[in-house]
């Protein structure tokens, strides 16, 4: 019998192989490519290339005329002076202001201030204290606040995505509330610099799955845990706290919390606070209102702060205090802000189930535990939300990534919502750029220079130039649209093909580009007006520093300076310690009859017809500089006396710092 031959099986294709998709950012452009000095990019991953992207975006935002104009009143030169009085006294643990011990902030920040101080003096004692001065004080805060945006943007890429990552830090870097403090050496930006970049390192150790580096990421959370507890006191391990122990709750994940090393991670925090704050515990010594360091820092300042309030400038308010603040401290991004909530917060569920639902219900309840505290504050300052833009922000990240993947249509409602909430913020900045200041200084009811700086023109087209841009390729679409339209009217045949065109037009992908485009350069243009132009012609209304250069220069030895009826803070850092504070008529009784053939006296505008009156008829007063919309510098003589020129410069006082008092 024939043998059936077998019949082998055919050959099978093999499947194509998956090219994985790229990262957003890894590839970087072919022209970036073509730079010479830029080729040593090419190696690096997408995430460090975007890392180095973000440090130099940051660099040009907050450095630029970092330190040419003064200290703003009256926290800055209050710190200041702190920070300056540790140099004279040599004593770097316990804060002293003017004649007492200050108690009212943890150290950090005032060991960063007193390091700048000491680097500025090695230019020369060219001025009082240094022309170097403010640059030195105000560069390190400003690289703690972009060190927080980029570790989140690392966490989030990791975690979320880099797109969506990218788009919030960006968004970070630009909001109107981070350009502004991150220019002045005041506690805020060094703690939610610190508290960001805490949470992003938790956030990694938490929901990563790459357990090679959890170890390391987990240390460096508790370095910034602790630093953070330095910088501003129990919030700085309490928020992150809160948020781990609140996601454990309600998610039952807690067996993430061996990931923390928590007896580890808790020596790492006690070795960088626990040594300054025991040893103030400790320490016996007493304020200027007779309370120790226990009394103040604690008690009236945590939660007397939270309970009662503690500051007659607070403007109080319920919980929609902080909502209206959160429109100015991010706009633009408030655009973005109802696609945020609506298409991102609502929908994350309580029981995540990849790491990017962990991730984000994570951000969800940090967002959400800061707000709470914050509003539920007695005390409330505008700037009391600063600690929530970075989850904010980033949750507007994700919305525009949406955005860009999903099309317009499908966000409309949301798009809509943002635009009107855009509008109703932009009106307000443009009539009123007083928001500005208000949202970082301590009293609001002080006068805007309107007359010397008047930003309304400049707000208004920027406004009006990002829609513009955002509706250019609908607009153009709906006019060659209308175009055609009246053409075919001449045309019977096409009619039937044009009514199909115009009710099934299609969305083409830059269309949805351009939105998210337009909002990104109008954040920018915003930010770099904000930091580069308005904040230096702000700074002379704010800063006392012009004022005392101007004594210095036509000023003699033995003529002394007083300030009436005022404490600023400012006056007492930039003359160290030696200016006059008359607060009633014996007080400038005493000091016209004291030595100097002249008297210099700061005096705020408003009262200057109070010191003529006070002054009396027989002593000549001289406005020696008034450009400062607040106050004003003047010389005292007696009009019996000839008038004299004005000496030789006066030079500081012997030694870098002033001898301690």
């Amino acid at each position: 019998m024939a043998q059936t031959p077998s019949l082998k099986p055919a050959p099978v294709a093999p499947e194509p192989a998956v090219v994985p998709t790229p990262a957003w950012g890894d590839r970087l452009p072919q022209g970036l490519l073509q730079v010479r000095f830029l080729r040593w990019l090419a190696p690096l991953s997408g995430e460090t290339r975007l890392v180095i992207g973000f440090a130099a975006f940051a660099t040009l935002l907050f450095v630029p005329w970092l330190g040419a104009t003064g200290f703003w009143d009256p926290w800055e030169p209050h710190y200041g002076e702190v920070a300056r009085e540790m140099i004279a006294r040599g004593d770097y643990i316990h804060p002293w202001w003017e004649s007492a011990y200050f108690f009212s902030k943890p150290a950090l920040d005032l060991w960063i201030m007193a390091a700048g101080m000491l680097l500025a003096h090695t230019n020369g004692p060219d001025r009082f204290i240094g022309v170097y001065t403010e640059w030195f004080v105000r560069l390190p805060f400003a690289i703690v606040s972009a060190l927080g945006a980029i570790l989140l943007f690392v966490a989030a890429s990791r975690l979320v995505s880099r797109r969506a990552a990218a788009i919030g830090t960006f968004a970070m870097l630009t909001s109107p509330l981070v350009v502004m403090l991150a220019r002045q050496a005041v506690p805020d930006p060094v703690f939610v610099g610190l508290l960001t970049a805490a949470m992003s390192c938790l956030m990694i150790v938490l929901f990563s799955e790459d357990e090679t580096s959890r170890d390391g990421w987990a240390i460096a959370a508790f370095v910034f845990i602790g630093l953070a507890t330095l910088s501003k006191g129990i919030l700085g391990f309490a928020l992150p706290g809160a948020t781990a122990l609140v996601y454990c709750m309600m998610t039952g994940e807690w067996h993430r919390l061996r990931r923390l090393r928590l007896f580890t991670g808790t020596l790492v925090v006690l070795a960088i606070a626990a040594p300054w704050y025991l040893t103030m515990f400790a320490f016996p010594g007493r304020d200027d209102e007779g309370q120790t360091f226990f009394d103040r820092f604690i008690i009236h300042d945590h939660f007397q702060r939270l309970l009662t309030g503690v500051h007659t400038t607070t403007p109080g308010g319920t919980f929609t205090y902080f909502v209206e603040q959160l429109g100015f401290d991010v706009f633009p991004w408030v655009f973005a802000l109802p696609g945020a909530f609506g298409s991102v917060l609502a929908r994350r569920a309580l029981k995540p189930r990849t790491p990017r639902d962990r991730a984000l219900f994570f951000v969800l309840l940090w967002l959400l535990v800061g707000f709470a505290v914050f509003a539920f504050s007695a005390t409330k300052f505008h700037h009391y939300a600063f600690p929530v833009l970075p989850p904010l922000l980033l949750f507007c990240g994700v919305f525009c990534e949406k955005v860009l993947d999903e099309g317009l249509r499908v966000h409309a409602g949301e798009l809509l919502a943002g635009g009107l909430l855009y509008g109703l913020v932009a009106h307000d900045l443009a009539l009123v750029p007083k928001h500005i200041t208000d949202m970082f200084v301590y009293n609001y009811d002080r006068p805007y220079p309107f007359a010397e700086v008047d930003p309304r023109r400049v707000f208004t087209v920027l406004f009006y130039a990002a829609p513009a841009v955002a509706l250019s390729p609908w607009l153009f679409d709906r006019l060659s649209q209308l175009f055609a339209w009246a053409r075919a009217l001449l045309n019977r045949s096409r009619r039937a093909e044009l009514r199909i065109q115009l009710h099934d037009g299609k969305e083409e992908p830059q269309d949805r580009a351009i939105v998210v485009v337009a909002l990104a350069l109008l954040a920018v243009a915003f930010a770099l007006y904000l930091g580069w132009f308005h904040f230096r012609a702000l700074s002379p209304h704010w800063t006392q520093r012009d004022l005392f250069w101007e004594y210095y220069q036509q000023s003699t030895p033995d003529e002394p300076i007083g300030a009436y009826l005022m404490n600023w803070r400012g006056e007492t850092f930039y003359s160290r310690n030696r200016v006059r504070q008359l607060k009633d008529q014996a007080k400038l009784n005493e000091f016209m009859a004291g030595p100097g053939q002249r008297k210099w006296l700061l005096v705020e505008q408003a009262r200057v017809p109070v010191l003529r009156q006070a002054l009396g008829k027989g002593v000549r007063l001289r406005v020696v500089e008034s450009r400062n919309n607040k106050f004003v510098l003047t010389v005292l003589e007696s009009r019996d006396a000839t008038p004299s020129e004005p000496g030789p410069v006066m030079q500081p006082p012997p030694g870098p710092f002033g001898a301690p008092p």
